[in-house]
């Protein structure tokens, strides 16, 4: 089962003969998944010699979707954190029922409960198709250019999840000042300093990132309220701080010391582990002195209709023949994002 005790490659030829051509690409799966095989293990010169043109797209599809997936996972990135997946079926997802939920009322005695209202307001976040294709060339499979192959569908990942990760962060920042859109209309600024019909006040400006900058932050979310004059419930244990790498130190420095970092009075640092510290350079490339607060998940969403997919393309097509393409593989993923709230995330400029 193995070519050689050096390289330690699994021996296609006696593996498909084995299994046959139609469930070899399930077995190679399996092997990966499994950990007993690496991409890496593997030659597409050898697999090409052993099932010739027909099945080596499907059998390479196995390695070259478990490269991007590797690429996609393993890049570190803080999207995640920030937002709310939500499963979408169209391309202008509609999501209604936010900022308008009442208080319960009272019930007297055999007295009927009422009914709480949805109402008609709701928020459109638009989703868009990205992907790329990898083309393996007839002269990548004779010169034995595998390592090659793998390299571009790892990168192919790792630009996806960093396509992704910018997406986010700069809707979470609202670089474009068109965060939030309400019943269909055009996009408005998330962070503001004045109220505007629903929108309240969730910016501080004048405001550096210090013990009065936190202290500025807070003060906004303890009078924050709903649209219904309600105050807002926002969870201490999910706070989140996004700062540029320029105040990544501070920032740290404020959550882990058990006094004010700045301060000369030796006095308490309340706001010891009040928040995890998170940054990226699309937040650091925007600004280095702005800086947010607050539990971004329950505001911003990232309306997913297809998660990041690889396909094959099978042989015996025009590229074949005028490109020497064997085989044609193409990644992509589909979804946006947006907010649909403006209650628990702040901002703060110095």
């Amino acid at each position: 089962m193995y070519l050689s005790k050096e390289k330690q490659q699994m021996a296609f030829k006696d593996l498909i003969e084995q299994v046959g051509v139609a469930q070899a690409p399930g077995v190679i799966r399996t092997l990966l998944e499994e950990k007993k095989i690496r991409p890496e293990d593997c030659s597409f010169k050898e697999i090409f010699e052993a099932v010739g043109t027909g099945a080596f797209p499907q059998i390479t599809a196995e390695l070259i979707s478990a490269k991007v997936i590797e690429g996609y996972t393993a890049t570190a990135t803080i999207g995640d954190s920030l937002v709310t997946t939500y499963p979408a079926s169209f391309e202008d997802e509609k999501i209604t029922g936010f900022g308008e939920v009442e208080q319960p009322d009272q019930v007297l005695e055999g007295a009927t409960y009422t009914y709480t209202e949805i109402g008609e307001k709701y928020v459109q976040i638009k989703s868009t198709k990205y992907g790329k294709l990898i083309a393996v060339t007839e002269e990548m499979i004779q010169f034995d250019r595998t390592g090659q192959i793998l390299m571009r569908a790892k990168g192919i990942g790792e630009k996806a999840a960093l396509h992704r990760e910018k997406a986010i962060v700069q809707k979470v920042i609202d670089v474009n000042s068109d965060a939030i859109r309400f019943n269909g209309a055009v996009g408005q600024a998330l962070y503001r300093s004045t109220a505007v019909g629903n929108l309240k006040i969730n910016l501080a400006t004048g405001a550096p990132f210090g013990e009065a900058g936190l202290e500025a932050i807070l003060k906004l979310m303890h009078n924050m309220t709903d649209d219904n004059g309600d105050f807002v419930y926002i969870d201490p244990n999910a706070m989140i701080l996004l700062v540029p790498q320029d105040l990544m130190v501070e920032a740290l420095q404020m959550n882990q010391s058990t006094l004010v970092p700045e301060g000369s009075e030796n006095a308490v640092n309340t706001f010891k582990g009040a928040y995890t510290p998170l940054t990226s350079p699309y937040i650091t490339e925007q600004s280095t002195t702005s800086w947010f607060l607050g539990d971004f998940k329950r505001d911003i969403f990232w309306t997913e209709i297809w998660p990041l997919q690889t396909f094959t393309h099978v042989a015996g097509n025009e590229d074949e023949f005028k490109r020497d393409i064997k085989a044609q593989y193409k990644v992509r993923y589909f979804g946006g994002c947006g907010a649909v709230d403006d209650k628990h995330c702040y901002k703060a400029t110095a």
